[in-house]
């Protein structure tokens, strides 16, 4: 059997939690901690029953392992069945608990069965959270410790056997598995939380349709671009874009046609700009571009190797081509983001007004 055959079988075993919870919702991670909390605990109980009745001849701590083994095995079914997380966690610890007092009061200290007792803490503040965890750990181990101090005087003296090296052994071993896999999850979690978050932080400055940096985003840029422009004393020039007569042909194909003309347009954009351009849809069928250590002579020169570049290009269908009005201004030492851009728009409406499919500088300010 190879060993990816042996992880598909694990993956698909009875232990399995299915589950409808996507990986953002906290309760995806929850039952993937309970999927391994019981699984590991149904090893170990089922183990301890056969070592307990072959190897160590404890039939009484067989049969409380035995108890721990279906009643775990039952929670593990319930949460199958209803996918209560808060009952299923209150009952594993609370079977937990029940089974170290029973374990605890049968074993009477042999073979340093008491070690055990570690469990609960990690066990009931995974499950039930630092408060409530805090509390069930803290009764639970106070009563250990008085039921040790009361009792113990009575109980015989036992040396460090194999039996003791197997509840020393094997308890720190629970507790490496069962704190692997809080950590698994933990850092799976984190990760994928770190990985949506930037998702997130991509989809708050992008236009959803052009993919483009969207209005917000552009202003902030802008302003930006600005101070950094009059800190280091080099030019900048702000172009804005606008396909002409673009509601007729929204009318004449449809909206449908005209989003896949503006997404073409897009890329048409993005082929002309440099890497140091900022480009985004300022709204509708207006693009911007902020094109930083541009003058105005290199601003109109974007701007018509943008304008000859649309259009020579045919979109969607052979028979449906595109021209575009440009209205650029080139930042004056007393611009500020609204002016500037205020100045574009004036170029623009210029551009428009001369007939369309050509590049206007807007007014320099004095």
């Amino acid at each position: 059997m190879s060993w990816q055959t042996l992880r598909t079988l694990v993956h698909k075993g009875w232990w399995v939690i299915h589950h409808p919870f996507e990986r953002q919702d906290p309760r995806y991670w929850r039952v993937q901690l309970m999927q391994s909390l019981l699984f590991i605990l149904q090893v170990y109980s089922g183990a301890f029953v056969v070592l307990n009745l072959t190897l160590f001849g404890y039939f009484d701590i067989a049969i409380a392992n035995l108890c721990v083994f279906v009643a775990i095995l039952s929670i593990q079914i319930d949460l199958r069945k209803n996918l209560n997380l808060e009952r299923s966690a209150i009952l594993l610890t609370g079977t937990i608990v029940v089974f170290m007092a029973v374990y605890l009061a049968i074993a009477q200290g042999r073979n340093y069965s008491f070690i055990w007792l570690s469990l609960i803490p990690t066990i009931s503040f995974f499950l039930l959270g630092i408060r409530r965890g805090l509390y069930i750990s803290a009764c639970s181990l106070t009563a250990a410790i008085v039921f040790i101090v009361v009792f113990s005087p009575d109980w015989p003296s036992y040396e460090l056997n194999m039996p003791s090296y197997f509840n020393i052994a094997l308890s720190l071993f629970a507790l490496l598995t069962i704190s692997r896999h809080y950590e698994k999850s933990r850092t799976e979690a984190f990760a994928f939380l770190a990985k949506r978050n930037q998702e997130l932080e991509i989809l708050a400055v992008t236009d959803p349709l052009t993919q483009l940096f969207n209005r917000s985003h552009l202003d902030a840029m802008l302003e930006i671009e600005i101070r950094r422009a009059k800190r280091d004393s080099f030019d900048l020039s702000v172009l804005i874009i606008d396909a002409d007569q673009f509601k007729t042909l929204n009318d004449s194909y449809g909206h449908l046609v005209g989003d896949e003309v503006l997404v073409e347009l897009s890329g048409l954009l993005q082929n002309s700009t440099r890497a140091t351009d900022v480009l985004g849809r300022w709204g509708g069928e207006e693009f911007l571009i902020i094109a930083p250590k541009t003058d105005q002579d290199g601003a109109v020169e974007l701007a018509e190797k943008i304008r000859v570049a649309v259009g020579r290009h045919r979109f969607t269908h052979d028979d449906l081509h595109l021209t575009l009005s440009i209205g650029s201004a080139t930042l004056s030492p007393n611009d500020t983001p609204v002016s500037i851009i205020q100045r574009a728009d004036e170029g623009l409406y210029q551009a428009k007004h001369d007939g369309r499919n050509c590049t206007r500088l807007g007014k320099s300010t004095a």
